[in-house]
Order: C-alpha cells, then sequence, then structure tokens
C-alpha cells in the first residue's frame, strides 16, 4: 500500500515536471520562430539555409503546442512520451542548428538543455541514451560541415559538447534521484500532516468535552460540536464575541485573565442546558483554549450516592420518628375523645393531629422516593411507555378521557433508565399539573410532548394554569418548599435527584405558550455510554 502511495506521488511529480519542461519547449520554439520571422538579432539565425529553418521552426513551434497538450491531459504512457519528446527535440534543433551554419553559433548548448531534462526526467540509462543522441547529431553536423565546407576537422569541439552531454546526463540523473527523494518525503510528510490535522478534527468534533479557542479579543475562532450544544451556540461563518452568546462565560474569563480567585463556577447557558464548568490554560500564540466540562456525570454519581445514604436514613428515620410519632398521635386521639366537649382542647389536638398527619406524610414520602436506592436502568421505549403511564394516571385520579395529550414527534425514542423511578418523576410532574390546571378552561389541560434531535431526547409536561411566579422559580426545587397546600416540598426535589440519577436532567420552563412547563431532557451521548 505504501509503495503504491509512493509510485502515485512520483508520478504526479514526473507529470508535473514534463510539463514544465514542454512550457519551455513552446518559449524556446516561439523565441526561434518570430527572431527569424521578424529579422531579430542574432543575425546567424537561418542563415545558411533559410528555408529549411522556416519549415523546422514552424514545424518546432506547432510540435511544441500539440505536447503541451498531450503533457497537460497526461495522455499515454510518462517514459514513451519522454522519450520521443527528448529524441524529437534533438532532431528538431540539430536541424536548426544546422541551418544557422553549424556547432560555430553556439547553439549546441541549447541541447544541453535537452540532455539535462533527460536525466531529470527519465534517470537510468534511458538519460544516457539521451546524451549519446544528443552527441551523436552533434558529431554528424560536425562530420557534414567537414564534407560540405572548408575540409578543416571540427571534432573537438564535437567531442567535447559530447562529453559535456554525458556528465551532464549522469550529475542530473543524480541530482534528480536526490530530488525525487525529498519530494516523495515531502508528499508523504504533507499528506501524514493532512491526515493527523482531519484525524484531530474528527476526534475533537466528537469530544464530549466542549472546547473553544478565544483570540485576545474576546473572539471564539474554534468551537466544537459539544461546545455548540452546551453553550446553545449557533454556528457562525466568522469569529464572534463570545459575550454575545454566552455572557455567564465571557465573564468568567475576565475574571480567570484578571486573578480573580473565585474564577470558574458551574453556570446553565439556557434553563433546559446541563450545569457546565469551564476551564482555562493560554496558548503561546496569546489565544485561549476552554474547556467546557457537562457536569451531568459527576452530579449522577453524587445523585445516586445520595439515594443510597438516603435509604439507609430513611431506615433509621422510620424506626427513630415513626413510632414516637405514632404515640404522640395516638395520645391526641384519647385526649380529644376525652374532653369532647372542651372547645380548646379539641382545638389543640386537632393541631397535634394535623401535624402528626403532615410529619408521616414527609416520612411516606421520603420512603417511597428511596426504597429503590439504587439506580437499575432498562430500555425503555417513551411513546407506548407514556401512553400506558397517562391511562393509568387518568384511570387512578378519575381524570375524563382527552384531559391529557400526549404529543409523540419521536414515536421510537428509547431511554436507558430506571423504569420505577421514571414512573415516580412522572407521577409527581402529573399531580402538580393537574393540580395547578385550570379545569374550567376550554384548552387543553395537559400536554405531554416527546421530542427529540441529534443530541437529547425531551419529555415537556405542561398544563394550562397561571405559571409559576420568579419568585417562586427561585426555590422551585429546593427540599421542603411548596405552595401548594398540605405539600411537603420533597416531590420536585426528589424528582430532580432521581432525573440526575439516571444521567437525565429536569428543569423548568415556560413553553411557547408561557405556561408552567417541566421539561426532563435525556443526552444521547450519555445513554451510548451507559448501554
Amino acid at each position: 500500500m505504501l509503495q503504491f502511495e509512493i509510485d502515485q506521488v512520483t508520478d504526479s511529480t514526473s507529470w508535473r515536471a514534463l510539463r514544465l519542461f514542454s512550457g519551455y519547449r513552446l518559449f524556446l520554439a516561439a523565441m526561434l520562430f518570430f527572431v527569424f520571422y521578424l529579422k531579430l538579432p542574432p543575425e546567424f539565425l537561418g542563415e545558411s539555409a533559410p528555408v529549411l529553418y522556416s519549415v523546422f521552426s514552424q514545424f518546432y513551434l506547432l510540435t511544441a503546442v500539440v505536447l503541451m497538450v498531450f503533457t497537460s491531459k497526461h495522455w499515454g504512457l510518462f517514459q514513451s512520451q519522454t522519450k520521443i519528446q527528448l529524441v524529437l527535440d534533438i532532431l528538431v534543433i540539430t536541424m536548426l542548428i544546422h541551418a544557422s551554419g553549424g556547432l560555430k553559433t553556439g547553439l549546441g548548448s541549447l541541447l544541453l538543455v535537452v540532455v539535462v531534462a533527460g536525466g531529470a526526467l527519465i534517470p537510468g540509462r534511458i538519460s544516457v541514451f539521451i546524451a549519446a543522441v544528443a552527441t551523436l547529431s552533434v558529431l554528424l553536423e560536425a562530420g557534414y560541415s567537414q564534407i560540405a565546407g572548408d575540409g578543416v576537422t571540427k571534432y573537438s569541439q564535437a567531442g567535447l559538447l559530447g562529453a559535456t552531454f554525458f556528465a551532464t546526463a549522469l550529475l542530473a540523473q543524480s541530482l534528480a534521484k536526490k530530488m525525487q527523494k525529498s519530494q516523495i518525503l515531502a508528499e508523504q510528510r504533507a499528506q501524514d500532516v493532512t491526515k493527523l490535522a482531519a484525524l484531530n478534527e474528527r476526534i475533537i468534533s466528537r469530544m464530549q468535552t466542549g472546547l473553544l479557542v478565544i483570540d485576545f479579543e474576546g473572539k471564539v475562532t474554534r468551537c466544537n460540536k459539544s461546545a455548540r450544544s452546551l453553550l446553545a451556540i449557533s454556528k457562525p461563518g466568522k469569529p464572534y464575541q463570545l459575550k454575545h452568546y454566552v455572557p455567564q462565560l465571557a465573564e468568567q474569563i475576565w475574571a480567570w485573565k484578571h486573578h480573580n480567585a473565585t474564577t470558574f463556577v458551574p453556570f446553565q447557558a439556557r434553563a433546559d442546558l446541563p450545569e457546565v464548568l469551564a476551564r482555562a490554560s493560554e496558548l503561546d500564540g496569546g489565544e485561549i483554549l476552554i474547556y467546557i466540562d457537562n457536569t451531568s456525570a459527576m452530579a449522577q454519581q453524587v445523585q445516586q450516592l445520595k439515594l443510597a445514604s438516603l435509604g439507609r436514613l430513611t431506615a433509621s428515620i422510620a424506626h427513630e420518628v415513626r413510632n414516637p410519632l405514632g404515640a404522640i398521635s395516638h395520645a391526641g386521639e384519647l385526649l380529644a375523645e376525652a374532653y369532647a366537649d372542651d372547645v380548646k382542647i379539641t382545638k389543640l389536638t386537632d393541631i397535634i393531629q394535623r401535624h402528626s398527619a403532615k410529619v408521616n406524610g414527609i416520612i411516606e414520602t421520603i420512603l417511597d422516593m428511596s426504597r429503590r436506592n439504587t439506580v437499575e436502568p432498562t430500555v425503555v421505549v417513551l411513546a407506548p411507555w407514556l401512553e400506558k403511564f397517562i391511562n393509568e394516571f387518568c384511570e387512578i385520579k378519575h381524570i375524563p378521557i382527552g384531559a391529557i395529550e400526549l404529543i409523540a414527534t419521536a414515536p421510537l425514542a428509547k431511554a436507558y433508565m430506571d423504569a420505577e423511578q421514571l414512573h415516580q418523576v412522572m407521577c409527581n410532574l402529573m399531580e402538580n399539573a393537574w393540580h395547578y390546571s385550570d379545569k374550567n378552561a376550554t384548552t387543553q389541560l395537559i400536554q405531554v410532548i416527546l421530542a427529540s434531535n441529534e443530541n437529547e431526547i425531551s419529555i415537556d409536561i405542561s398544563d394550562n394554569g397561571e405559571g409559576i411566579t420568579e419568585a417562586v422559580q427561585q426555590h422551585l426545587f429546593e427540599p421542603f418548599h411548596s405552595q401548594r397546600t398540605g405539600g411537603t416540598g420533597l416531590g420536585l426535589y426528589l424528582a430532580r435527584v432521581l432525573c440526575q440519577a439516571n444521567g437525565a436532567r429536569l428543569n423548568y420552563l415556560p413553553d411557547e405558550k408561557e405556561r408552567c412547563c417541566f421539561r426532563i431532557n435525556v443526552p444521547l451521548d450519555w445513554q451510548e455510554s451507559v448501554q
């Protein structure tokens, strides 16, 4: 395979060299033709046989044009075409030398270029053959001049020129071999660099860690696919200011450049995007390389540890809290029965019973949510799973058919999650949506939308209620914070914990109609790594 690539490089280089020599031939033929017809110096061109010179100069110019076309199109075999062209050059130039007065004109040096071209283009015995043909041609010219002229011997000049031809051919052959090896090595190195650059580009584009390169003006010059996905950056055709797309990251980089101690902290570029953490390093050219890490994997491990700890904690709570709580509740009931006619005592016992029930509800909620303290993921085909879940939910809550609409734009979407924990998350979100929905409205009460793109799967649960105020949104996923009468404030908190334990994200965002909407995002790259 390597030898085949070397042969291809050699072939391409040889044709390029032959094309260059064809350009030189065309220039030489044009000069010899126009200098003669325009009667420009030197005047000895065609002096001995003007008609013969005219015929061969025209023939040489026409042949140069034709050979230029042949060489440019790579027609024929390289060595065969090169040999024919060089022999033709020697014959035509010899005739032009003869028509101009012989070797005394100095035109024999034109044959030296042909010999050098032979040594460079076809190294080996063929180059020596070209030198021999050139030497023979000048010897014949010298012999003819002696016979047809004054009889003075001119073989010494022809012999010296022939020896020069052979020496030049050998030297050109040696230099051509070295140049060819250097060219092959350079081509190979260029191909290796190109392949390495393509490999690096492919690796960088498929990395789960986002990469940004920022110049000294704060413009993003390079950005891989993961960074665009994690930071919701579109793909402009030219460098762009980072602060216009991700101002949080731009502020952190500015702080890092000014040696702020609290430089990089986790943030979300958008409400429905994962939490990320940036790292920076300065390159030699003054540019800044930014690494964008998705903290979801770390958060998943933390949440699984939390679930395991929560399971052990609830076992202790069940033993240490529920028994005394049961005694308190029972004592309150007995006290209420004993003083049923006393209004003050009844009011106090009602407070005891109500708050005992609330504490017991908190314990039951924690027990239910943490009963499975390890994640057991399975493949869940989401569209049929959601349809079955909605039917069961409507039946349990006595919700009219059609009050909850399922829109599955990705009917074949699959998630690798713990089905029981997903069921618990959906139960909590659907109960909240049903509680806060406007039952008297004519619009759809609840919508469940299943969608997917190239990066992740999303499940939206939205209701037609009034939505959530900004003040409430700040504490939405905090434990024991609830606006719902009788609520424990643990539902959304534990729903997010379970989503993180399964590699998913749960966020609140208003939908297109400004309604309350909770979105579960399941990244596809995390799904592939788990499977």
